[in-house]
């Protein structure tokens, strides 16, 4: 294994090479920031030091490429982070040690950071067992797995939004690093890379059609945009899709994608309104109802809420109490009622699950329910869950929001240079 991890480490290097020695560097995203230069490998004590200190053992692909190839520069987004800025110094001791919980598969989204992290304090180990690697601008950025069952997997996620953590296909650091390579290159869409299934258009196509997982014949698609080129028969297929996909959060993402694509493929999308229209009804008529596609095409109403949250089933019931608290403008506000609003968010206080609690406390904040605060201030005196107390507390702070209206989570921990946990 060792003997193929040094052959690939010099494939990359002579690919490396080779790009550099273009008389035009690749236009690829965030090539202005590192020029195509790695820097400087780090010497065995270096990389032997932190291990000792974070009381972790770094993945071997990632070790190698550090101490042999070079620590920081050319890679995905602005370059690879250097090793002694990918995770903050001022953790508590053993946090890189700790398990991530995060697994190769579907995407975590909505209130993933309720579910498998902390509420946001000083010392909290916010995304734990894990390294930043590379920034792709905002908050969208990618971590190295070092401690958990996807230890040496890579994963993007929005770490400060809804957009939570994807473990991407390649099977470890180098297998992620040189595709990138290839990729930008070759000219391929490589903003947020990893995002992109590692894939052709005739395997794409084919996942689009027949894939059974409606979230990969999503991510189909998406990667099919992000070729340099699709042809007729891939835009084909791809708008087919958008009319016909038995899914209609499939149907709805690939609607929104190509309205955003459609400049740089040079293919207008026909009749997108009416076409919306149409996976708007699809989606009320699915079972249950797809809020996320109708959330996709801001068709969402408080109507289309109400039964949801409301329903017996817990993970149902969860979905449309996140999109009430935490992303109020994808619905349309005209048909609320502001008395059933009032039960709807007492409702959610008196939920039995902490995360119905949750939300129903966001609710009371994002709507300015005041009459529902002498509930809040007797839940302060009896709640045991930490993100219920969390919000809480936030909803009597009153402090500035976050860009959702939530906890902004970097000026809770401070100002700094680093990364915010």
């Amino acid at each position: 294994m060792l003997h193929a991890d040094h052959a690939r480490l010099c494939r990359i290097a002579d690919k490396l090479a080779a790009a550099r020695a273009l008389p035009v560097l690749p236009d690829a995203f965030g090539v202005e920031a590192h020029g195509f230069e790695l820097g400087p490998p780090l010497s065995e004590a270096v990389v032997t030091e932190f291990e000792e200190r974070h009381e972790v053992t770094l993945p071997a692909e990632y070790r190698l490429f550090v101490t042999e190839l070079g620590d920081g520069g050319v890679g995905p987004g602005f370059g690879l982070r250097r090793l002694d800025t990918s995770c903050c110094t001022h953790h508590r001791s053993g946090h890189l040690a700790q398990p991530s919980p995060y697994l190769p598969g579907p995407r975590y989204v909505d209130d993933w950071e309720e579910r498998y992290e902390d509420p946001p304090v000083p010392d909290r180990a916010f995304l734990r067992g894990t390294l930043e690697i590379a920034g792709h601008g905002c908050s969208l950025v990618t971590r190295l797995t070092v401690a958990g069952p996807a230890r040496g997997r890579l994963f993007n996620l929005d770490h400060e939004g809804p957009v939570g953590p994807y473990v991407v296909e390649d099977a470890d650091f180098l297998a992620w690093y040189e595709r990138w390579l290839d990729e930008a290159v070759a000219g391929y869409d490589v903003g947020w890379f990893g995002e992109r299934l590692p894939l052709e258009e005739a395997e794409l196509v084919a996942l689009l059609t027949d894939e059974p997982s409606s979230e990969r014949r999503a991510r189909a698609g998406e990667s099919l945009l992000q070729l340099p080129a699709v042809s007729e028969g891939g835009w084909a297929v791809l708008v087919d899709a958008v009319i016909t996909d038995a899914h209609p959060t499939v149907r709805a993402v690939l609607w929104d994608l190509l309205r955003w694509q459609r400049h740089r493929h040079g293919r207008p999308l026909d009749d997108a309104d009416a076409i919306a229209d149409d996976i708007a009804r699809h989606a009320r008529s699915y079972a249950p109802p797809d809020l996320k596609a109708l959330g996709i095409l801001r068709r969402l109403t408080f109507a289309d809420l109400l039964p949801e949250v409301m329903c017996y089933d817990l993970e149902r019931r969860r979905r449309a109490a996140y999109r009430l608290a935490w992303e109020p403008w994808e619905f349309r506000r005209e048909d609320i009622q502001q008395n059933v609003l009032v039960d709807v968010a007492s409702g959610l206080l008196n939920d039995d699950d902490p995360v119905l609690r949750s939300h129903g406390v966001v609710v009371v904040r994002q709507f300015s329910l005041t009459c529902l605060h002498s509930v809040l201030r007797r839940l302060q005196k009896t709640e045991t869950g930490p993100w219920v107390r969390h919000h809480i507390d936030w909803c009597f702070d009153g402090s500035s929001t976050h860009m959702w209206g939530g906890p902004p989570t970097m000026m809770m921990q401070g100002f700094s240079e680093d990364p915010p946990f």
